[in-house]
């Protein structure tokens, strides 16, 4: 369409196919890059409209016990996500701040909302693009001696992740895990 034409095909005045001037070439190359800024502008506001109703999740793991095996992936609201701020994977956390008194949980990694893993060796509230040469978190080669640079987050839990699996060390009063009895 319009954005396969170039400027150098009608500098040629001689040939008698081009009939459309400098000025008009000019005027398409304008519709076109105001076209182009208008449809981005209105995906970020999409975007920004959608950002809006995130969806905090908390995954809970029972390691050992009656429930051992069992988990549970509970929804928070902002205000109680925004508590886990600033802790970093291997914390141990309270289970009062999320709603389970007497609970202590261990904080085993989590995600952001893109998808991107947390790793542990990876140290603050970034996101940052590492090598990998061995399977690992955020990583499986394909073939033997395979290396490819991924996109992983920090070990710190920022206002970006929207993931955040805990596993527990100390059980409280309340039953947290329900369990199936055959008969």
């Amino acid at each position: 369409m319009c954005s396969s034409l170039k400027i150098n095909d009608f500098k040629n005045k001689e040939d008698s196919r081009s009939s459309i001037s400098k000025s008009e070439i000019n005027k398409i190359f304008k519709f076109l890059y105001i076209l182009k800024n208008n449809y981005t502008f209105e995906r970020s506001v999409k975007k920004q409209m959608s950002s809006e109703k995130t969806v905090y999740k908390i995954n809970i793991s029972a390691i050992d016990g009656e429930s051992k095996g069992l988990s549970k992936k509970i929804s928070l609201d902002g205000k109680k996500f925004n508590r886990l701020e600033g802790m970093k994977i291997g914390e141990i956390l309270k289970g009062g701040l999320i709603g389970f008194p007497n609970y202590e949980f261990e904080i085993t990694g989590g995600s952001d909302a893109s998808g991107f893993p947390m790793r542990k060796d990876v140290h603050g509230p970034v996101k940052k693009r590492i090598l990998f040469s061995k399977k690992g978190i955020g990583y499986a080669p394909v073939r033997k001696g395979e290396k490819k640079r991924r996109t992983v987050r920090g070990n710190e839990i920022t206002s970006d992740m929207t993931l955040v699996n805990l596993k527990v060390i100390k059980y409280g009063e309340a039953e947290l895990f329900t369990l199936i009895k055959e008969e």
